[in-house]
């Protein structure tokens, strides 16, 4: 072969490379997967027709259980003092820049001002009983001010935590440089509050509401709560429980605290309908948590509660909640929480599939995946159904199969846009535990879980 033939053949050949190239970089496409058009999507409808009964549970035990962890930080001998894991988020702030809101990268300039603010040197700076006074974020920095991983990274602000409802026991261990935030401590999260809403105790405060013995608990999201003289308080909400104070007529009074000027807290009571309310906690019943997941469906995803919303974990936690079952935040740890969870990472996906059919509780098992979970509801057509709070599912390497929130899908949302040489792990192939409430609802009113 000749030079010029040589030339000829290595420019075809780096042309076909970049043609590849180009297209190994095109945009992800947004695509809306078929599970969503064709699963109904209510949870009412996927209850079996003979709904199962269960046994009757220790309510007190239980109710003893969750508010022994609920009132946990009060209990504690003080701040945690292990710096690294209480701001597991300082090695990140000069090591990865991240995007802001407006699409521009951080410096590591941006950084240091953030970890200055933070005042390390002097944590622990405070060790003070509080309580939260409305429903507020918990970040990871002292900032409102968001961090996404990469320029298309919403909705996931890494330095966002978590929701925290109002009325939770909080320890406040430190406050930033403006005072602005302070840092808190809860049974379920570590992180940074607006200081105006978060509330100091006396010692006194904390044993009247420590003594407080009955609550009831939502049946419904985001019931707006009025004082007497119909001015707005704060919400009420799936997962969220309330102290009881008195039974008036169609009414419940219960006790609601709110932060005076001083910073301190302030008891009174409001009024709400009964109907809007259950006791708490209530017995196992999968026609209740059909009927919460309903409520919730195609509810916007909110990751670490953004907006108020929920994400896959914060969705799972609330939804048991009303049973006295007291979940930690975190997708991995609910599934091996109480050393409850059944091991599928072994098995092919359609053992799995036929292992869950076969053995897990329609609306009472929980099925992980690493940085996902999901509740089973049942199957049809030899399939698991799920509901779940996702953003989306990939397909195909450069499929985004857009879900945006609460849904009903099976464990192959998105693989009719798999192909033979593009392909995603479906959530069937990357399940790995999955664990039954009822037997971890069992296990806790007969004292065998202590974490």
């Amino acid at each position: 072969m000749n030079l010029a033939n040589r030339v000829g053949k290595f420019c075809v050949l780096a042309l076909c490379a970049c043609i590849l190239g180009a297209c190994s970089q095109k945009k992800v496409t947004i695509l809306t997967p078929k599970d969503l058009s064709t699963l109904p999507q209510n949870a009412n409808y996927y209850l079996p027709q003979d709904t199962l009964e269960f046994t009757k549970l220790d309510s007190k035990a239980l109710q003893k259980d969750y508010l022994q962890k609920f009132f946990s930080p009060w209990l504690q001998k003080g701040p945690n003092p292990n710096v690294d894991e209480v701001f597991w988020i300082r090695p990140s702030l000069l090591k990865s820049h991240g995007w802001g809101e407006n699409l521009k990268p951080y410096t590591l300039a941006d950084g240091q001002k953030i970890l200055d603010s933070m005042q390390l040197d002097l944590y622990p700076s405070a060790n003070q009983k509080a309580i939260i006074t409305k429903n507020t974020h918990v970040r990871a920095v002292p900032s409102m001010l968001p961090k996404f991983s990469k320029r298309d990274g919403y909705p996931f602000d890494r330095w966002q935590n978590s929701l925290i409802f109002s009325g939770t026991p909080v320890l406040i261990t430190h406050y930033d440089s403006s005072r602005r935030f302070a840092h808190i401590e809860s049974a379920f999260v570590y992180g940074w509050v607006e200081a105006q809403d978060v509330a100091t105790l006396s010692d006194a405060d904390v044993k009247q509401i420590m003594s407080w013995g009955s609550y009831i608990t939502p049946n419904r999201d985001k019931i707006a709560l009025l004082d007497s003289k119909k001015h707005f308080v704060t919400q009420a909400r799936i997962g969220q429980i309330f102290a009881l104070k008195a039974k008036v007529g169609d009414f419940y009074e219960i006790y609601n605290i709110v932060r005076q000027d001083d910073g301190r807290a302030k008891i009174h009571t409001l009024k709400v309908k009964k109907q809007d309310f259950i006791p708490f906690p209530s017995e196992l019943d999968q026609a209740l948590v059909a009927d919460f997941l309903t409520q919730l469906m195609g509810r916007p995803y909110g990751w670490g509660g953004m907006y108020e919303e929920r994400d896959c974990s914060a969705l799972v936690r609330d939804i048991f909640a009303h049973n006295g079952i007291f979940l930690p935040r975190n997708s991995k740890t609910q599934v091996f929480y109480g050393k409850n969870s059944v091991d599928l990472s072994k098995m092919s996906p359609a053992d799995k599939e036929a292992y869950i059919i076969a053995n897990a509780t329609p609306f009472y098992t929980i099925l992980w995946l690493q940085g996902h979970i999901m509740i089973y509801l049942g199957h049809s057509q030899g399939r698991v159904i799920v509901a779940h709070s996702a953003w989306s599912v990939t397909s195909g390497k450069r499929y985004e199969n857009m879900l945006g929130g609460v849904v009903i899908t099976t464990l192959h949302v998105g693989e009719e846009y798999n192909g033979m040489f593009r392909h995603s792990k479906t959530l069937l192939e990357r399940i790995g535990a999955m664990s039954d409430m009822t037997i971890l609802s069992q296990n806790i009113a007969q004292g065998q879980i202590q974490k």
